[in-house]
Parts: structure tokens; sequence; C-alpha cells
């Protein structure tokens, strides 16, 4: 038996997918909030449909969650779209971030990476260095 997880971020469009996998209004969905510009959690519990080998789960989203137990100096290893261009970083401490010869800056440049993707990087490798930084 299989379980197909749609469990994602809040306001993801877990529910508008099951419906377009049932092919039928089976499940409700939410409406796009004008403020946020993105789904508002509809979803409050955790609702199993039959499929033919299996099932699928529409769970509620959720709006945090946190990975502390990564550390700010292998995060680049959990984007997979980085890992091709960590070997070709000059220095095998680098930090992605000030180096000049980083593979995964120069692919930015190229576009091979995606802009909003290394952004997205930056900002979660701060928040965890913060909270190395204040660990006990």
């Amino acid at each position: 038996m299989k379980l197909l997880l749609f469990q994602e971020t809040l306001g993801c469009g877990k529910s508008t997918l099951i419906n377009c996998l049932f092919e039928e209004k089976t499940t409700q969905e939410g409406e796009i909030s004008n403020k946020i510009k993105r789904g508002k959690n509809t979803t409050t519990s955790t609702t199993l449909y039959p499929l033919e080998k299996g099932y699928i789960a529409d769970t509620p989203g959720f709006s945090t969650f946190s990975i502390e137990e990564i550390e700010s100096k292998d995060l680049a290893n959990y984007f997979i779209e980085f890992r091709p261009f960590i070997k070709k970083c000059e220095y095998a401490d680098c930090e992605h971030e000030k180096e000049e010869n980083c593979g995964i800056k120069n692919a930015v440049k190229e576009g091979k990476i995606s802009e909003e993707r290394y952004e997205r990087y930056k900002k979660i490798k701060q928040e965890l260095k913060e909270k190395e930084e204040h660990k006990w």
C-alpha cells in the first residue's frame, strides 16, 4: 500500500491538486488571499482518499517549520540544485557568499541556479548562524 502525501507549506494548493487528480470537487478549496497573494489554509484535518493502489492524504499545511538540526555550514548540501556546483568551489570550506571562486555563485550568475533560490539559501543560512551563536 502506498501513501501519497501532499504536505507542504501553508496554502500551496494540496486540495486543488487532489481535486484535479479525481477530476471532481472532492475536497474544499480555499481562496487566494488578496493581501498575501497565496492560498489560505482551508484544510483543518487529515483525510485519506482511496486510490487504485493506495491512498492519498490531504493534510493541513503549516505556517512555520524548523531546521535547527542542520548546521549552517552544511546547508548548501540540502539545496539539491547546488550539489553539482559545490565541488567547483575553490575552497573546501566555501561559505558560498563572499568568496570569489565559488561554484554556486558562478552558477547563479550563469542562470544555472535561480537567484530566488540562492537568496532563500542565504536567508536560511543567516537564521541558522544566528541560532548557532545563541546556543548556550
